[in-house]
C-alpha cells in the first residue's frame, strides 16, 4: 500500500450490520498494516475513491466491491470463489474447498482468500488488498494470514488460499494451503 491512508471497504450483510468475521479481519489488518485507514461502506464509495488504495473486507456476497474487483481481475487470478461464495476454487489445480460443518450445522473448517494486486480501477497508481472467506471465520483467518502470505514468496502482488479450523466459535490453526505471485 502507498503512503496515504487506504480505504477499508466493508459490505453490510444486514442494514447497518457488519459481519463479526469482517470486523475481526479489519482489526487484524489494521494492526498488521500499522497505519490509519478510512472506513467506508461499499455502496457509499464514490467513483474517485475507486482510484485509491483499497482494502476490501469480505467476499462477493457480502461486499459488492469485492465482487466487482474479482471480476476485473478474473484473467489475472487463479484463485476465486464459486457462485455465491460457497467455496473457493483453484483454476490451476482444480481443487475446490468448501466449508465443513458439524451435525448441528456449526462450522468446523472454513476457507478464505488473501489477495494483493494492482487496483484494476487504477493499475498504475493504486493497489487493492482483499481478505475474504466463504464465511466470517474464513475472512478473519485470511486477514490473520496476510503477513505470513506476504512474507512467503517475497512477491509484491500475490494470492493465497487459507484454511482454518473453527473451534468454539473462533478460527484456529490457520494454514496457508497455496500462495503464489501474480503479475
Amino acid at each position: 500500500m502507498h503512503d496515504s491512508r487506504p480505504l477499508m471497504v466493508f459490505g453490510l450483510r444486514h442494514p447497518g450490520m457488519v459481519d463479526r468475521g469482517d470486523l475481526l479481519a479489519a482489526v487484524e489488518l489494521q494492526a498488521q498494516l500499522g497505519s490509519a485507514v478510512r472506513l467506508v461502506e461499499a455502496e457509499e464509495l464514490g467513483d474517485d475513491e475507486l482510484l485509491e488504495d483499497l482494502i476490501l473486507i469480505g467476499g462477493p456476497d457480502g461486499n459488492s466491491l469485492t465482487g466487482s474487483v474479482l471480476a476485473r481481475l478474473d484473467g489475472v487470478l487463479s484463485l476465486g470463489f464459486a457462485e455465491h461464495g460457497s467455496s473457493v476454487y483453484d483454476r490451476k489445480s482444480g481443487f475446490a474447498a468448501s466449508p465443513r460443518y458439524d451435525d448441528a450445522g456449526d462450522p468446523r473448517v472454513d476457507y478464505g482468500l488473501v489477495i494483493r494486486a494492482a487496483n484494476p480501477f487504477a493499475p498504475e497508481t493504486a493497489e487493492v488488498v482483499i481478505v475474504a472467506g466463504c464465511g466470517g471465520h474464513g475472512t478473519a483467518a485470511a486477514a490473520a494470514a496476510f503477513d505470513e502470505v506476504e512474507a512467503l514468496g517475497g512477491y509484491r502482488h500475490f494470492e493465497a488460499l487459507v484454511e482454518t479450523t473453527v473451534f468454539r466459535g473462533a478460527h484456529r490453526d490457520t494454514l496457508v494451503r497455496e500462495a503464489r505471485g501474480i503479475a
